[in-house]
């Protein structure tokens, strides 16, 4: 098995929304404490309602973010990919996962450790202070969202959604931004707080007028302006 570059870890903290707040030598504390791990495809790193013990960062691969309904259906809820992070609340406060997290691709990641980041955290104050400001971050964006169900109506939300998931997993293309990760109706139903049947009928109505098109189950922003218009 070959050994993973000590840089490629380092790029990989330093893309990291969460990691990237660092400095150079508090990156290398983590990576010193941390370990490298490798998942094959249909690997599940982490099941919802499991103790928080351990956060990942993925340097190689991609991670899906999502539930399953009593009636054993799958709802996605996320995509994560290189540079990320999965599993860092429940590592931080030591709570319970919330979400379970599966390989869709063969995946490279970095194994840090709650005790032993725990220990980091006590010995520096200005590591702390760094990570509690993109923590606070993250719940003003958590709010906004929230803000986002409460005022907008669908449209207006399954627009914003499209677009983020654009920017997020984009590719360009002769049509346009082809978002690379499958998601089914239901899914987007449940990241914008409606009934599958309305977003149904939304997509065909934004497909109809030439915003959005379709591409091997994929989909493919045309006119991002006309998203923005239902906002």
């Amino acid at each position: 098995m070959r050994e993973i570059d000590p840089a490629a870890r380092r790029e990989a903290l330093a893309r990291s929304p969460l990691f990237r707040v660092l400095q150079a030598d508090e990156r290398d504390a983590v990576l010193a404490q941390s370990s490298v791990r490798r998942a094959a495809r249909g690997t599940v790193l982490l099941h919802r309602g499991d103790a928080g013990g351990v956060a990942f960062v993925i340097i190689a691969g991609r991670v899906r973010i999502g539930l399953t309904a009593e009636d054993g259906r799958e709802v996605t809820l996320g995509m994560l990919g290189p540079g990320e992070v999965l599993g860092e609340m429940s590592m931080l406060d030591g709570g319970e996962v919330s979400a379970d997290a599966t390989a869709i691709e063969d995946c490279t990641l970095l194994a840090i450790d709650r005790a032993r980041f725990l220990r980091l955290l006590r010995e520096n104050g200005e590591m702390c202070l760094r990570l509690m400001a993109v923590l606070c971050g993250r719940l003003r964006q958590s709010n906004a969202a929230l803000e986002e169900m409460a005022l907008l109506d669908l449209p207006g939300r399954l627009g914003r959604v499209l677009l983020r998931l654009a920017r997020d997993w984009g590719n360009r293309t002769p049509q346009g931004l082809r978002i690379e990760m499958r998601l089914s109706q239901r899914d987007l139903a449940i990241l914008v707080g409606g009934s599958r049947e309305k977003v149904n009928r939304q997509l065909r109505a934004w497909e109809d007028a030439g915003a959005i098109a379709k591409d091997i189950g994929r989909l493919v922003i045309m006119r991002p302006d006309m998203l923005t218009a239902e906002t």
